[in-house]
């Protein structure tokens, strides 16, 4: 009989802290669920044991998403590596800011964070909605219920729901447990190996990675709020209750998340060494596809709240800001970005339950629309759709009519997901249609409604191209992903027209407007644009028509807010919201036109430098080659070089400390004169640079922030990325201070100078500074010796110059005399020769003019954000009162 081996016992495994963190995430499931049970009995029976139920299981479900978070950081922070979202996202080195973006850097912690805001988001509304509770809070726990299953991590057979942020590393990859030195610790004791995490992406470790994903992630939660409030309007049949709501939390959605997407933009522009704030990447785009829908939601709701207009626009809107939250979530988690975004996620399997995700909630949305008996065959119909394709994939075996089936499964899938979209919007339509008179051309709701549209195409152009990779997974097309420029030749025309409407808006009332009324301060400002465009367009030196137009209309949007706040609204400042956010984005646009149209690369030179290849393989010409010859510049260690109105000077370079430990900061000065040769400006920039075994190599740029303007510099390739010649030519001395020894060949000439001693946890430091002397001119070197006083062993750290082609080591040391202030130690030097190179960088310097107006203008737009959502919960007290 066959023996039978014992299992085997994994040392140091804190697996009840994984266990806690799993009954939560199961906790806060069940709970969720049980909430939306009672949250819909009340509303359906409405009895009062159901809403005081739903409440309690709701707060129940707060607690353990709250308890989840509270676990999963602490295996972060306590470096328990047997977990291998930690090993996967953290390292020993992390200080506690970046502990919490390694939080969000993976899917689930992600998913983790999304769940938190929706629980907060759903205490307030226990607390706000009032009578709309049961109905609002249904659609949340639906919601909370979509997103709990996410981090389940349930596997039966082949069936797999969620990823569980707690699961084993040895689970993960059981291939960690064949590693050679575990035949010898025993792989019982896999932990003694895994002492420290692969750590977090290089790209993260930036203090707005911290603030910048919360942030964003706190807009995509609200974006369910007004949704949430269109659902119980149908739901109840009622056309008007719900639209005052839905507009202070559409606003409140508006604000936060343009507020995380500018966030994003400034952190790619101090992290990132693309030079600009916005590259139009599929992740930023699905971004900002939300935000666009949102902001034409709340002005369709102020119309909707001001005459009765356009209700089936404003659920149409209101429910399509929540369905491009969910279409972004797909995009940026389904893996399908993988190589059109420099920052999407990897798949972790989870495309299929994420794409569930999205239709759930458009079958909930079709299901509240419709009524009586075709309710039911909606919800037969869509439970076809799910199941069939489903129980078929299960029962076909053969690898060939699987992906015959897949390949008929899509196109027919999309059929069906364009005719039940298309069937939902005519059925939303007949629903919430209003008969009422035309609209009036001197009306503000119809200004107002054509912005909208505007935003709206403005969208389509950005979802058809952010879903470019969408229909080539799809349907095996190869269509490339448009570039910036793409962008921005239709941005640049669509941007305009709102400017203008924007800017118009305001002067007409409701219903109709007198001409006469308004005819003289249109005059007025008029003249006041034509006058500030003809004095901007030669102080920012734009030139191009379409970029003076495009000027004009970013003026326009500023002044014409600005002279209507003040004339109608005087010092009411809570008034001013609506106003005070229109010229933030008035001034954001003209800091976006200004700091692009002007945008001077410093560093550029015609005949370029001579280090990447500019013709390829094939013998074309290689683009990107030529572009980074002709934008970089080459500063050699201690050389002036002309930069322009600069002058460059590499001085030295430094290691970072501690969790820097492994970057390279290059010390670069610049210098302004004047044509007497006068100083008038200078400063020292350090940009930063990291060897990267997985990413290569990683540059972080440094910028010199002026009022008027930002200098901007990167570092594209640096000397010791070179291959290396070893040193050779090996000498050995044993000599005292201040006396001169020479290199193997007699080139160099080399004195010690002085000595510095430091004690540490690791013993005694000594360094020494050598002047090395060659032909006039000089350098110095300071190698290090290190003592171990409890072991006695002792280890050294060489210094090299690459300038002179030579090195320093401090082999050991002879004490004659113990007294330090005798000096009378001897070293046993040994030096080296190679040939003598240059330190070098090759360097990237941009002027962004007036690129302040960019960020001023989004603080403004936040603060009008913020008023007006004080100013709409006033004004909802005050009708509650």
């Amino acid at each position: 009989m066959k023996p039978v081996e014992a299992p085997i016992v994994f040392n140091g495994e804190w697996l009840w802290l994984g266990n806690l963190g799993h009954v939560f995430v199961i906790l806060s499931f069940i709970a969720s669920i049980l909430s939306a049970i009672f949250y819909f009995q009340h509303e359906k029976n409405q009895l009062s044991a159901g809403l005081i139920w739903g409440k309690r299981f709701f707060q129940i479900h707060a607690a353990a998403i709250v308890a989840v978070f509270v676990v999963l950081f602490s295996i972060i922070f306590f470096h328990r590596y047997e977990f291998h979202y930690a090993w996967r996202h953290s390292s020993n080195s992390l200080p506690v800011y970046y502990m919490i973006s390694c939080f969000w850097e993976g899917q689930e912690g992600s998913f983790l964070l999304w769940l938190f805001w929706n629980a907060l988001i759903g205490l307030v509304l226990q607390r706000t909605a009032k009578t709309w509770e049961s109905p609002v809070m249904v659609v949340v726990a639906f919601a909370q219920i979509a997103l709990g299953s996410m981090l389940l991590g349930f596997h039966w057979g082949e069936l797999k729901i969620g990823s569980s942020p707690f699961d084993l590393l040895r689970e993960q990859r059981p291939d960690f447990l064949n590693i050679p030195i575990l035949g010898q610790l025993g792989v019982g004791n896999y932990l003694q190996v895994f002492k420290d995490g692969n750590g977090l992406n290089a790209l993260l470790q930036n203090y707005w990675m911290v603030i910048h994903p919360p942030t964003l992630f706190l807009g995509f939660a609200t974006a369910i709020v007004p949704f949430a409030y269109s659902i119980a309007a149908l739901w109840r049949n009622n056309d008007r209750g719900w639209i005052a709501h839905a507009l202070i939390w559409g606003l409140v959605c508006v604000g936060i998340l343009g507020l995380g997407i500018i966030m994003g933009g400034f952190w790619a522009y101090e992290a990132l060494s693309f030079g600009g704030y916005w590259a139009w990447d599929p992740v930023e785009n699905a971004s900002l596809m939300p935000w666009l829908i949102m902001a034409s939601a709340a002005h369709m709701l102020i119309i909707t709240k001001a005459t009765g207009r356009h209700l089936f626009t404003s659920h149409l809107l209101t429910q399509l800001a929540f369905w491009l939250v969910l279409y972004a979530t797909f995009l940026t988690r389904s893996g399908i970005l993988g190589e059109a975004s420099v920052h999407s996620f990897t798949d972790l399997g989870l495309s299929g339950q994420l794409l569930l995700f999205l239709l759930a909630f458009l079958a909930l949305g079709l299901v509240v629309v419709l009524q009586g008996g075709k309710r039911r065959i909606a919800l037969y119909v869509i439970a076809a759709v799910l199941l069939v394709p489903m129980l078929l994939a299960y029962s076909i075996h053969t690898p060939e009519t699987v992906e015959t089936f897949y390949q008929w499964l899509k196109g027919l899938g999309t059929l069906l997901f364009l005719g039940w979209l298309v069937y939902y919007v005519y059925a939303l339509y007949q629903r919430t249609k209003v008969e009422m008179d035309e609209e009036k051309l001197d009306s503000r709701e119809f200004w107002m409604f054509l912005g909208s549209m505007f935003l709206i195409l403005s969208l389509v152009q950005v979802f058809a191209a952010t879903s470019i990779p969408v229909f080539n997974k799809l349907f095996g097309y190869k269509t490339a992903v448009p570039s910036a420029a793409d962008y921005n030749r239709v941005q640049l025309w669509l941007a305009m027209p709102i400017m203008l409407l924007m800017s118009l808006g305001y002067w007409f009332k409701f219903r109709g407007t007198e001409w006469s009324a308004i005819k003289k301060p249109m005059i007025q400002l008029g003249i006041g644009v034509v006058v500030l465009t003809v004095l901007l367009m030669f102080g920012f030196d734009i030139k191009e028509f379409k970029f003076v137009l495009f000027l004009s209309l970013s003026i326009a949007l500023v002044l014409a807010n600005t002279v209507y706040g003040y004339q109608k609204k005087k010092f009411e400042w809570l008034r001013w919201g609506g106003n005070i956010a229109h010229v933030g984005f008035g001034v954001l646009l003209m800091g976006v036109l200004v700091s692009s149209v002007n945008k001077n690369i410093l560093s550029a030179s015609k005949e370029g430098i001579d280090l990447a290849p500019e013709v390829d393989q094939k013998g074309n010409q290689d683009a990107k080659g030529i572009k980074f010859n002709r934008e970089n510049q080459l500063l050699y260690k201690g050389k002036p070089q002309p930069i322009q109105q600069y002058t460059a000077l590499y001085i030295d370079e430094r290691k970072g400390t501690g969790v820097d430990s492994i970057d390279k900061y290059f010390k670069v000065a610049f210098i302004k004169k004047d044509d007497q040769g006068k100083t008038v400006d200078s400063f020292v920039l350090e940009p930063k640079t990291q060897n990267n075994a997985k990413m290569g190599l990683l540059a972080e740029p440094s910028t010199r922030h002026f009022i008027y303007k930002d200098v901007f510099t990167h570092v594209n390739y640096e000397s010791s990325l070179d291959r290396k010649e070893p040193f050779s030519n090996f000498r050995i001395d044993t000599v005292g201070f201040f006396r001169p020894f020479i290199t193997q060949t007699g080139k160099v000439v080399m004195t010690i100078d002085s000595i510095n001693r430091s004690k540490d946890s690791n013993g005694l430091r000594i360094q020494l500074s050598i002047k090395a002397k060659r032909l006039g001119d000089s350098v110095w070197l300071r190698p290090e010796f290190l003592i171990n006083e409890q072991t006695g062993s002792f280890d050294m750290l060489p210094a090299e110059s690459n300038r002179f082609g030579i090195m320093a080591a401090i082999l050991n040391l002879e004490i004659i005399d113990p007294n330090p202030a005798t000096q009378n130690i001897r070293f046993v030097i040994q030096t080296g020769e190679k040939t003598p190179v240059w330190d070098y960088i090759v360097i990237q310097v941009i002027e962004f003019p007036w690129i302040n107006l960019v960020w001023a203008g989004t603080i403004i737009m936040v603060i009008g954000f913020v008023l007006a959502v004080l100013n709409r919960i006033n004004k909802q007290k005050q009708l509650t009162s």
